[in-house]
C-alpha cells in the first residue's frame, strides 16, 4: 500500500504543478495582453495628442498669416490717409471707403486671433492694436476736423513710425512662436 500511496501524492502532486502551471500561464498571458492593451491605448492618446498640436499649430499659423496680412492693409490704407491729409488737408471718398474696407476686415481677424494666440504673442498683439486704434482714431479726427488741440500730420506720421516697429516685433513674436525663428535672448551684461 506505501507503493500505492506515493504513486497517488505523485499523481496528486503533479495534477496540481500541471494546474498551478496553467494557471501562472494564463495570469502571465492575461498581465501580457493588459500591458498591450495599456501600450496601444497611450500611443493612441499620444497620437491624439500629436494630432490636436499639429491642428492647432496649422490654425494658428493661417490665423497669424490672416491678422499680419490685414494689420499691413490697415497700415497701408492708414499710411496713404496721411498722405492725403497732408497733401489735401482731408480724405477723398474712395480713400474713406478703402479704410474702412481694411479696417473693418482687421477688427475681424484681431477679434478672432484672440482666440488662438500664444500667450507669448498676446502682449505683442495688444500693443500692435493699441497703435493701430489710435492712429485710425487720429486719422478719422483730422479728416473730420474735430482734432484734438496737440494733434497734427506729424503726430500722425510720429504715430506711423512706432506702428512699424510694432508690428514689426509682433510679426517676428509671431514667428517665434511657430518655431520659425529662433528665440534671441539679449547678452547679459556682465
Amino acid at each position: 500500500m506505501g507503493t500505492a500511496l506515493v504513486a497517488l501524492a505523485a499523481a496528486v502532486i503533479g495534477g496540481g504543478v500541471s494546474l498551478a502551471s496553467v494557471f501562472l500561464t494564463q495570469r502571465g498571458a492575461e498581465r501580457g495582453w493588459v500591458r498591450d492593451h495599456e501600450r496601444i491605448e497611450r500611443h493612441r492618446r499620444e497620437d491624439q495628442v500629436r494630432q490636436w498640436d499639429s491642428r492647432l499649430l496649422e490654425e494658428r499659423r493661417a490665423a497669424y498669416s490672416r491678422l499680419h496680412a490685414t494689420a499691413r492693409a490697415a497700415r497701408d490704407a492708414l499710411a496713404a490717409c496721411m498722405h492725403d491729409l497732408r497733401r489735401a488737408g482731408a480724405l477723398e471718398e474712395g480713400r474713406r471707403v478703402e479704410l474702412e474696407e481694411r479696417w473693418s476686415a482687421y477688427v475681424v481677424q484681431h477679434a478672432e486671433s484672440h482666440m488662438i494666440v500664444s500667450d507669448a504673442v498676446l502682449p505683442l498683439l495688444g500693443a500692435a492694436n493699441g497703435s493701430l486704434r489710435q492712429i485710425y482714431g487720429l486719422v478719422k479726427r483730422l479728416d473730420t476736423g474735430q482734432s484734438r488741440q496737440d494733434e497734427s500730420v506729424e503726430m500722425l506720421s510720429r504715430r506711423m513710425d512706432d506702428l512699424w516697429a510694432r508690428l514689426t516685433d509682433l510679426r517676428d513674436e509671431m514667428r517665434r512662436d511657430l518655431g520659425i525663428t529662433a528665440r534671441v535672448e539679449p547678452p547679459v551684461a556682465e
